[in-house]
């Protein structure tokens, strides 16, 4: 497996409004050739985490993937279109492609209430995005028995377990 893996995950207080995002980029083929615990890997050193303000469940998936799929473009010029797949736990982002002609069709306008969707200018984005790096987007099962998980569900538990932890330590400090 070349190219590289992206996993993207956010975890939110709704009472405050406040996000943690968190992403690793790693290269694809150590998910099919590494056979060490995933501790050997050193996640620590990959891990970056943002804060978001004012948001909520869906935008902070949205903003976490976009952030990620930007810091991708700028560290990775050289990947190439087509190079990355996208893991994530968020449902929308793993439909949004399939969504996409729909939302297109009705210019990104709800049909019930006949006004702009509220992440309208974020899907537009993330589309943006896709079209010009060419990822694919991989749903993950999230909150996986630990019995149960290969390198891409330990990874992913790695990331969900950091995203929530750093958004503990924020909402204890506010």
């Amino acid at each position: 497996m070349s190219g590289f893996a992206l996993f993207t995950d956010a975890s939110l207080n709704s009472r405050l409004s406040v996000g943690a995002g968190a992403f690793l980029i790693i290269p694809a083929a150590l998910l099919t050739g590494y056979s060490g615990s995933i501790a050997a890997l050193n996640l620590f050193e990959l891990l970056r985490v943002k804060r978001f303000d004012a948001t909520g469940s869906t935008a902070l998936e949205i903003n976490t993937a976009l952030w990620a799929l930007e810091s991708f473009r700028n560290e990775f010029t050289e990947a190439g279109a087509g190079n990355l797949r996208l893991y994530t736990d968020s449902q929308c982002l793993a439909g949004l492609l399939h969504r996409r002609p729909a939302l297109e069709r009705n210019d990104f306008v709800s049909k019930r209430a006949g006004s702009a969707l509220k992440n309208a200018a974020l899907y537009r984005e993330f589309f943006r995005f896709y079209d010009e790096e060419g990822f694919e987007v991989i749903k993950v099962a999230g909150h996986t028995r630990s019995s149960n998980r290969d390198m891409i569900h330990s990874i992913f538990s790695f990331l969900d377990r950091e995203a929530r932890k750093i958004l503990r330590t924020w909402v204890m400090t506010a």
